[in-house]
């Protein structure tokens, strides 16, 4: 259930701030009032969707995923909304950061249950009567 939790969170978080990037692309190019007005509404939501994610697992975990979901987002929101060109090259490097980001979240989360392991040391072992 924890996991499914998380990743719901996560989720949402993203969408979010993809629609809220969005939203401002499309008031940067195209000045209309009503995206900068929704942006304004529903970004606290993205932050609250992330810090509820945050509390959940490691911050760093919490962050690249989103960051993720965020980057690979955009890029989807660039070439069907907008009409973006993507080249190979940065494919390439969309790539790349995706692959950088999933092993950065799997060494934050090799770390949590390591420091989450208890250490037995020679003081806290007491003799048999």
């Amino acid at each position: 259930m924890h996991t499914i939790v998380v990743w719901a969170l996560t989720l949402f978080s993203a969408g979010f701030f993809i629609l809220c990037d969005s939203l401002s692309a499309n008031w940067a190019k195209k000045s209309h009032l009503s995206s900068l007005a929704i942006v304004v509404v529903l970004s606290p939501i993205a932050y609250l969707l992330f810090g509820l994610l945050a509390s959940r697992v490691n911050l760093a975990v919490a962050g690249s995923l989103v960051n993720l979901m965020i980057m690979v987002g955009a890029v989807l929101v660039g070439v069907f909304y907008f009409g973006e060109h993507v080249t190979g090259l940065q494919w390439t490097g969309i790539i790349l950061g995706v692959v950088a980001i999933l092993i950065l979240s799997v060494g934050a989360k090799k770390q949590v249950k390591e420091q989450e392991t208890p250490v037995v040391t020679d003081t806290q072992i007491s003799p048999a009567p």
